[in-house]
């Protein structure tokens, strides 16, 4: 497959690819952990498959509303990270910043021009980079430089929030919170997240105030911040002696 080639995959079959491989693996029920997008998919999953899931660890809350796009993609988080927009947002000619830079960048990142799909990769894979720490991590900045790499990442994120996940509305996943609600749920969650911000897991936990919501008050949204670890550590730990 070129490149530039999209391949069609909504959130729907990511679904099922899960539910696929866990009948593959012949697990009658599982604990399902997921963090940014990943807490996107383990939402839809346990909510298409509420029977099949034990327990819920989310990490970084993204519920995929127009708000979070918007704030991430679309200027809000460039008033943390002013610098690190701007190279982001220059990417983009003047004249077509005024609607979408997600669906700007959706038209470079499916360029026949292999190189305006690197450019663009770079840019927006550098940007979530940058922000996804509290403290800059030199290192996860660096992965922008790979041009597969990147070009990988871009794409399928941003084939996914140009699609707005797929869902049927914006607030999908909190208008299906009921299917969920008797599911033992942790929600960990850093404070200063500038990629996926607290209003999510706190819009979460209002819709599902069972869940159990966990502030790590020093961190940011990577997995790999030292409280948001610790954190994610005692939550499957507590899930482990409660299913014995």
């Amino acid at each position: 497959m070129e490149p530039h080639e999209a391949v069609e995959n909504t959130t729907w079959d990511l679904v099922n690819d899960i539910e696929k491989l866990r009948e593959h693996l012949k697990i009658p029920e599982w604990l399902v952990f997921g963090g940014s997008w990943g807490s996107t998919l383990a939402l839809a999953y346990s909510q298409s498959h509420p029977d099949k899931v034990t327990g819920l660890v989310l990490r970084g809350i993204f519920l995929l509303r127009k708000k979070e796009i918007d704030w991430f993609y679309e200027g809000g988080a460039a008033a943390i990270y002013p610098d690190a927009w701007e190279e982001f947002r220059d990417l983009i000619p003047e004249n077509e910043r005024g609607s979408s830079l997600v669906d700007a960048y959706h038209k470079r990142l499916n360029s026949d021009d292999l190189e305006i799909q690197y450019a663009a990769a770079r840019a927006w894979t550098k940007w979530e980079m940058m922000t996804a720490y509290l403290r800059p991590n030199l290192e996860n900045v660096q992965k922008a430089e790979d041009d597969k790499f990147s070009l990988a990442f871009a794409r399928i994120e941003n084939h996914y929030f140009v699609n707005k996940g797929f869902f049927p509305s914006d607030s999908h996943l909190l208008d299906n919170v009921d299917k969920i609600r008797h599911i033992k749920t942790t929600i960990v969650q850093g404070r200063y997240d500038v990629c996926c911000p607290m209003m999510s897991a706190w819009d979460l936990h209002k819709a599902w105030p069972e869940a159990e919501l966990k502030i790590v008050y020093d961190a940011g949204h990577s997995a790999n911040e030292p409280g948001i670890s610790a954190e994610l550590v005692v939550a499957n730990e507590k899930m482990k002696a409660l299913m014995g």
